[in-house]
């Protein structure tokens, strides 16, 4: 009998555990997609065609320094979320608009969604290749930075270039920022 109520009782803790992991989460995750809405979104994105490329999808994103592939979603998709997935922010310019800068954002960490848990490896000429409408464009990395979180990010970057801003948290109370612009 004794042993059967310790089973009972671990079962229910292990239950409440779980369930209180995955509301601390979700809770979480609905706090960063209401930050990253808000804040993020003061500039502009874009970038010159280059060769087309056949990469899974019409839009993804690859850097082979911190071996990343993973499709984008429509900016207007559910599933462009940093939930789900790597975030193209609202107010962001795609690719092909000249002088734009295309921003996105991922969480860090160690979650199943953490795309951007190694940013902070890139080094300054490193690469991130975009794909987007079958082409490609390919960006170097020439800054990064850290802010704190204070509700807004600060894109500190050459206007007169298409560039490509990605921004992950970093600790609890900064925020990566890695500018990149097309090669």
């Amino acid at each position: 009998m004794f042993l059967k109520l310790i089973k009972f009782l671990s079962f229910v803790f292990l239950f409440f555990s779980f369930s209180l992991c995955n509301y601390n989460e979700n809770r979480l995750n609905n706090k960063v997609d209401e930050y990253i809405s808000h804040n993020y979104l003061n500039e502009k994105v874009s970038a010159e065609p280059s060769k087309p490329i056949t990469l899974r999808s019409n839009q993804s994103i690859y850097i082979p320094k911190i071996n990343l592939e993973k499709n984008l979603y429509s900016i207007n998709s559910k599933l462009n979320t940093v939930n789900k997935n790597i975030q193209i922010l609202k107010n962001s310019d795609m690719p092909d608009k000249e002088n734009g800068n295309f921003v996105l954002a991922a969480h860090s960490g160690n979650s199943s969604v953490s795309y951007f848990h190694n940013l902070y490896k890139l080094d300054i000429g490193d690469e991130v290749i975009i794909k987007y409408n079958n082409h490609k464009y390919i960006y170097a990395v020439d800054k990064k930075y850290e802010v704190i979180k204070t509700g807004k990010v600060s894109i500190k970057r050459d206007k007169n270039k298409n560039s490509i801003t990605l921004i992950t948290c970093k600790e609890k109370d900064k925020q990566l920022v890695v500018i990149g612009y097309l090669t």
